[in-house]
Formats: structure tokens, C-alpha cells, sequence
């Protein structure tokens, strides 16, 4: 599995069956993922969401124990559960005096800092940094050339310090050391406990804030029972009423089972904390006894050994050495000379040739050029204009699909919900393809395996809205364009400065820290008053801010606006058809009746900054510094030999496309109106820009911009298709034939399977492979389907 994981096509050369591992590796680990499932769903509701609720602490459990440390992975779920566990109570009484109840919600985000943390000092994580310390003390112990000093040891046993065992490891004994510091701290441990139980519990003689307070108990006991005898009775139990239930019987039998358990702790506390550091320390004694003892003796014998070796031993004559060096030298430096002088000879006979040559090569390479210029020419899309050709035909394609998209039947309001219907998609559109121009330029074109895009997006959005916000809204009151300049920095100074920390993480780590910071700002959101605006500030979510030109939009340049105007707001403009704006001069051009929609000016705002960055992005990439940072994806080893900085061009990457996703969360701030923290869910945010990064391909900002739209439009279609509930309404035959297969899939499962049979036969007698394996796989899935689940399942639902 390791020699797959690490090369596949070596793993082959080597006689490994390559699918036969992948598959028995997906075997195990769907098996596994099954168990925790089933143990999952014995303990919590299981609902659509709960997937990204796993999602996310398996990625932070995977990463902080090391990708491919067993050990590590487990230790590191410990610590992630036991952070998350103590967040809670942790966090609410923070936020308690700061008036800050929902930062409990907070809990869940604390193993993402945890990790952010870890990661920063250990760049690989909890079990590599593991392995590698094992290595290393393992080469201590065998190094013989550097021994540690015996005496030191000795003083390190006599003082306090002897019950931590540092003697064990001034001499690299880590494994006695970590013996000697765990007995140490563990019992210190087991007496803090113990001394805190024999305060705060029912133990003898236990007494709190509440039995030091009451006059008449003297004991915890004293104070739940009311008795002074040190007794407890099932008549003590809180549901005792008339007679005893099995409900007191169960209470009294756990509490006299409490009594004896913090009893037994307390007892042992008193007794370990004084006498283990005491045993501790008296066998430190006796070690350093013994290695002063075993010091004088070894020393006495080296001594002995060093003198008989020196007597032995018979220095060199240095001199005859020397002599033989310069006769070697003389006869090198004659051979020098002759072969100079040859050369000299023979350099200007071939000076010709070589020029020849020269000229003949350089012909050869113009003419290799040009048959490749053809070539890419003549084949397609592997050249400029081919790339070109295909990205305008596809582009094209998208538009009338775009136009083809159904609306309402509504024939009075048919222009102007068309051309609504359209601003809105190139809207989203623009939003998506910003969001995967920063993402291409972080992974596509630098190497860097980016899943916090939507991190970036956050920043920008919650900069500009809460700075915009009127202050009455508990916002700053900025003006948009300074608050959006403000934003757009911001994000690139966190790019910037996020390249420094995790410079030393592996691509895959990396992913990880982002994915993680998208999930802090997301929780921050939904937490933090500072970061809501709106007429209610404990409101969920950012709103009531303002959004740019829409006053002018559908006012004009001369209307003024205001509460003691004529016209209150941008909207009251709107209704008033017989005012000159805009909004009113474009739906005069189109025939849209109504004032065009405010998502008419933000879709041009949109793809007029798309394209600006097109241009800027294709400037930037073919010239010098897109060389450098396709060579640092390529290899960053290579390329920091040639002399580049690798960090330096690796942060303005960063910086670059934070900068670039901040003005995608502006435009999707202003095209919601108002938000709270599910627009940063990963689902609607993270996979969809992913997605269209695969659909368009690595490093190919054009091919992002056909990857964005087929997503964009995805969206849009699947929304006409559920919306189609009744004839009168578009693709609603469509929706029913779909439905029908749907129908089909479920409710006749053996007559799909036959099906899949009949296509496992064509696949045989045709000898496709892929024919094959569909038709065995369809017939396994719908035949399990059947057996198992059948109608029942149907009639419940």
C-alpha cells in the first residue's frame, strides 16, 4: 500500500497489482468508515449535514497525527475530542462577563486553532515529529564519539531534580528519563486530584464553600443528609417521597459506590505524593553511587589502554611524504603544458567547423520551430489559436444556453424577467469565476493545494459590509469605495502573511490550515456581536448596508435622497416611472418596461472586473515572475537553485489571489443583501469552486471561466427543474420524465438489475471493459437494493 501511495507506476514495474491494492485499501477503509457510522448513529441524530460536521475534525485528526501515522492519527482524535470537550465549558465562561453567550458555539472551531498551532511547530504533524524524535535519540544512544559527562549525572541524582530522572537523560537515557518524570508528574497529579475530591465531594471529613458556610454540618455528607454521623440512607435520596423506589435503591448503590471510589483516591492521594518523589529520589542516589563508582574504575582502565596504544604506535615520515608530493606536482604541471600547446593548434582548424555547426543548428531549430508552430496549428487546441477557437466556441455555446434557460409565461413582464433571469446568472458568475482565478493562481499555477478560497471571500465580504454599515446599524459608516480598497488589502495582507508561517507545511498540510481558517472566520460570524450589523446587533448575520451606485442607479446623478426628501431611497426612485435615470434609459434600449434590476449595473460591475483580471492575470503569467512561479510548482528545489526566492514569490502569489477572492466576497455581499455565516458553508462555497477549477483545468485561466459557468448554469437549471411542479410551468415534462426514471430506479429494482445483466452481456460480446464493469456494478448495487430494502422502506417514507 505504501509503494502505491508513494508511486503507482513503480509499484506496477515492481510485480504489484496497483487496482487489486487500491480496491482491497477502499474495501478496508469503507469497512471501517461503516463501523464509526454505525457507532456514530448509536449515539447522535444523523441528518444531511452531519457529513461536513464530520468532514472537517477527520480532516484536522488526519493532519495533526500525520497522514499515514496509525499511532498518530489516534492520539491526535484524543486531543482533538478532548479539546473540543473542554472548549464548551471553557468558552462560556469567557463569555459570561463579556456578555458574549454564543461564544459556546466557538467550541467547535478551537481543534482548527489547535491544529493551526501544532502544525506551525510541527510542520508534518504529532506522529511524524514523533518518528523523527525516536530516530534521533535512537542515534544518540549510538553515538560513542561525544559521551556525556558521568560527574554531571551524579549532581543532576543528588539534586531535586533526580525525581525527574534528568540524570537518565544528561546520559541519553531518554526512555528511564520519561519513566522517572512520569511516576514524578503522575503522582503529583493523582494528589491534586485527591486533595481536590477531598474538598468538593461527599469523602470523610470533605468540606466545600457550603459546609464551611453552614453552622450546623461540619462535613459535605453532613450538609445533603442533615446528620452529623457520617451516615447515608436511602431516605437521603432527592426522589424519596413516601416509600423507597427502585429509583432511591439505584441512587444509594451509585452513591455508595461514589463514597468508596473518592474515598480510595483520597487515601491514596495522601499517602503517593510524599513518598513517591521520596523512592524516586533515593534511587537516583543509589544510581549516582553507582556511576561514580563505574566512572573511577573505566577511567583508571582507558588510561592504562591509551598509554599501551601510543607506545604501540609509530609516527609517519612527513618529510618523504612531502618530497613525493612536489615530484607528482613538477610532472602534472609538464603534462599541462604540453597539452596546451596542442590544443592551441588545433583550436584554430576548428574554428570554421564549429561555426559551421553553429549556423546549421540554429537553422535546425527554426525549422523545428515552425514544423511545431504547424503542428499546434494543425492540431487544434494544443496551440494559441486553437485554444483561442475552442474557448470562444464553448463560450458561445454557454451564452445560448444561458438564453435558452426557461421563465415564467408571464408575457407583460417577459423582457424584463428575461434580462432579470440573465444579469442574476452573470452575476453568480462573475462571483464564482473571481473565486476561481484566485484559486487557479494559488494551485494552478504556484502549486499550492488551496481549500480556503472562501476564507479570503469571508474577509472581503465582512470588511466591506461592516465598514458600510450605518452606524445606527452598529457599523462604521465608510463609504463603499474606500471600505472595498480597505477590504481588497486586507485579504492580501493575510495572503502575504499566511505564506510566512506555513512555508514549511507540505501542500497537503497546507490545504489543511486553510480549509481550517475558512472554518474559524465561518464560526466568528456566527458568534461574534462585533461582527453583525442590522437594527438588533444580537441579530444572526450582517445587513442594512449599502450597496454601491444603487441610488444613482435609479435616481440619477441630480436626485437627492434622503428622509426629508422627496424620495426616501433608492427603491421609492424606482417606483416613480416618470423620473430620468439609468435604470430607466437601459430599460428604454431593451424594452424591459419596468426600470431595468439593480442585477443589470452589478452584473456589469462583475464581468467588466473579470475581464480586467483576465487581462491582468494572462499579462502577469507570461511574463517573468509567471515563469518563476510555474517553475516553483513544478519544482520549488529546482527553482530556488536558479536563485529565486520561493517564500518571497510564494507570499505575492497568495496575496494576489486573497486580493482577487476579497472582491468576489464584496460582489457576493452586495448581490445577497444580507447574510449570516451559511454563505461560507463548504458545500455552497469551497466544492462548487473546486469544481469548476477541475471542469476547467490547472493553470488555464480561460478554462476557468468555461468550468465557472457550466457550475453557474448547473445551478440555475437544477433550480427551473425543481421548481417544475406543475404543467403550466417550463421543463415541467422534462422534471416528470426524470421523475419516472427516478420511480423506475426505486420502486422496479429487479427489473433494473435484469437490465444491467443484459448490459453486462452486450459489454462480453463486444469486449468492453467499461461496458462490463458498469452493467456487474449496476447489478450489484440494484440486486443488493432489493433484497434488502424492498418495498418497505417505499411505503414508510
Amino acid at each position: 500500500m505504501r509503494a502505491v501511495a508513494d508511486n503507482p507506476d513503480l509499484a506496477a514495474s515492481s510485480g504489484i497489482n496497483v487496482e487489486k491494492i487500491q480496491l482491497t485499501s477502499a474495501f478496508l477503509s469503507a469497512g471501517i468508515t461503516g463501523l464509526g457510522g454505525a457507532v456514530f448513529a448509536m449515539t447522535f441524530l444523523f441528518n444531511p449535514s452531519t457529513a461536513f460536521i464530520l468532514l472537517l475534525p477527520s480532516f484536522a485528526v488526519i493532519v495533526l497525527g500525520t497522514i499515514g501515522s496509525v499511532p498518530g492519527t489516534i492520539f491526535a482524535a484524543l486531543i482533538v475530542g478532548f479539546i473540543r470537550a473542554i472548549s464548551y465549558p471553557v468558552l462560556v465562561g469567557i463569555g459570561s462577563p463579556l456578555d458574549r453567550p454564543s461564544y459556546s458555539q466557538m467550541a467547535d472551531v478551537m481543534p482548527y486553532i489547535f491544529l493551526i498551532a501544532i502544525l506551525m511547530i510541527m510542520p508534518l504533524g504529532i506522529g511524524d515529529a514523533w518518528e523523527k524524535w525516536k530516530i534521533e535519540r535512537l542515534r544518540k544512544k549510538s553515538s560513542k564519539d561525544s559521551a556525556p559527562s558521568r560527574k554531571v549525572a551524579a549532581v543532576l541524582a543528588i539534586l531535586p531534580t533526580g525525581i525527574f530522572g534528568l540524570h537518565h537523560w544528561w546520559l541519553n537515557r531518554s526512555d528511564r528519563a520519561q519513566s522517572f518524570s512520569a511516576i514524578a508528574i503522575g503522582a503529583y497529579v493523582l494528589h491534586r486530584i485527591s486533595k481536590f475530591l477531598g474538598t468538593h465531594s461527599f469523602a470523610d471529613g470533605a468540606c466545600a464553600e457550603a459546609c464551611l458556610d453552614s453552622t450546623s454540618a461540619e462535613t459535605n455528607l453532613a450538609v445533603l443528609t442533615g446528620r452529623s454521623d457520617g451516615t447515608l440512607l436511602v431516605e437521603d435520596s432527592p426522589y424519596f417521597s413516601e416509600a423507597v423506589s427502585d429509583l432511591d435503591a439505584t441512587w444509594f448503590e451509585l452513591m455508595q459506590t461514589e463514597l468508596q471510589v473518592t474515598n480510595l483516591i483520597v487515601d491514596l492521594g495522601e499517602y503517593v505524593w510524599p513518598l513517591v518523589p521520596i523512592l524516586l529520589w533515593a534511587l537516583a542516589l543509589i544510581e549516582m553511587n553507582r556511576l561514580l563508582s563505574n566512572d573511577n574504575t573505566s577511567s583508571k582502565k582507558s588510561s592504562a589502554e591509551h598509554k599501551n596504544l601510543f607506545a604501540a604506535l609509530k609516527m609517519p615520515n612527513f618529510d618523504n611524504l612531502r618530497n613525493r608530493w612536489l615530484e607528482i606536482d613538477r610532472k602534472h604541471q609538464s603534462l599541462i603544458s604540453d597539452i596546451s600547446e596542442r590544443l592551441a593548434g588545433f583550436g584554430q582548424q576548428t574554428t570554421s567547423t564549429i561555426s559551421n555547426a553553429n549556423s546549421w543548428i540554429i537553422d535546425t531549430v527554426s525549422w523545428r520551430s515552425e514544423e511545431r508552430s504547424n503542428h499546434l496549428r494543425k492540431y487544434g487546441r494544443e496551440g494559441a489559436t486553437g485554444s483561442w477557437l475552442a474557448f470562444g466556441v464553448l463560450l458561445f455555446t454557454m451564452l445560448l444556453f444561458l438564453w435558452w434557460l426557461p421563465i415564467s409565461d408571464d408575457v407583460d413582464n417577459l423582457n424584463w424577467s428575461k434580462a432579470f433571469q440573465v444579469s442574476n446568472v452573470l452575476l453568480t458568475l462573475s462571483i464564482f469565476l473571481l473565486m476561481t482565478f484566485s484559486l487557479n493562481l494559488h494551485t494552478g499555477i504556484t502549486g499550492m493545494v488551496n481549500f480556503g478560497v472562501i476564507f479570503f471571500v469571508g474577509i472581503g465580504a465582512i470588511t466591506v459590509t461592516v465598514l458600510t454599515a450605518p452606524v445606527e446599524m452598529h457599523g462604521h459608516g465608510w463609504d463603499i469605495l474606500p471600505a472595498t480598497i480597505l477590504a481588497i488589502f486586507l485579504s492580501a495582507a493575510f495572503g502575504w502573511g499566511l505564506a510566512y508561517p506555513t512555508a514549511r507545511l507540505r501542500m497537503d498540510y497546507f490545504a489543511i490550515v486553510t480549509i481550517s481558517l475558512g472554518e474559524i472566520v465561518r464560526v466568528l460570524l456566527s458568534g461574534e456581536p462585533l461582527l453583525r450589523t442590522g437594527p438588533i446587533v444580537s441579530g444572526v448575520g450582517i445587513g442594512n448596508y449599502p450597496l454601491p451606485l444603487k441610488q444613482w442607479w435609479f435616481c440619477g446623478s441630480s436626485t437627492e435622497v434622503g428622509p426629508d426628501k422627496l424620495y426616501i431611497s433608492a427603491d421609492s426612485c424606482r417606483n416613480d416611472i416618470l423620473l430620468s435615470s439609468p435604470a430607466s434609459s437601459v430599460s428604454d434600449l431593451l424594452n424591459l418596461g419596468d426600470p431595468a434590476p439593480y442585477f443589470f449595473l452589478l452584473a456589469t460591475i462583475g464581468i467588466t472586473l473579470c475581464i480586467l483580471i483576465l487581462i491582468l492575470l494572462d499579462t502577469l503569467l507570461a511574463s517573468p515572475w509567471g515563469r518563476i512561479l510555474k517553475a516553483i510548482r513544478e519544482d520549488e528545489d529546482v527553482a530556488q537553485h536558479h536563485g529565486h526566492n520561493v517564500l518571497t514569490n510564494k507570499a505575492a502569489s497568495l496575496a494576489l489571489g486573497a486580493a482577487i477572492a476579497a472582491l468576489a466576497g464584496a460582489l457576493w455581499a452586495w448581490k445577497l443583501t444580507g447574510f449570516d455565516a451559511s454563505f461560507m458553508s463548504p458545500a455552497k462555497s469551497t466544492f462548487l469552486v473546486w469544481a469548476a477549477f477541475i471542469i476547467g483545468g490547472a493553470a488555464n485561466n480561460r478554462g476557468m471561466v468555461i468550468g465557472a459557468f457550466i457550475i453557474v448554469l448547473m445551478e440555475f437549471l437544477f433550480n427551473v427543474l425543481v421548481a417544475a411542479s406543475t404543467s403550466d410551468l417550463p421543463l415541467y415534462s422534462t422534471t416528470f420524465q426524470i421523475d419516472s426514471l427516478y420511480r423506475w430506479l426505486i420502486t422496479s429494482q429487479w427489473a433494473v438489475t435484469k437490465t444491467f445483466l443484459v448490459l453486462t452481456a452486450i459489454g462480453l460480446a463486444i469486449r468492453s471493459r467499461a461496458i462490463i464493469e458498469t452493467g456487474v456494478w449496476g447489478t450489484i448495487v440494484f440486486a443488493f437494493t432489493a433484497i434488502f430494502l424492498g418495498e418497505k422502506s417505499i411505503e414508510i417514507a
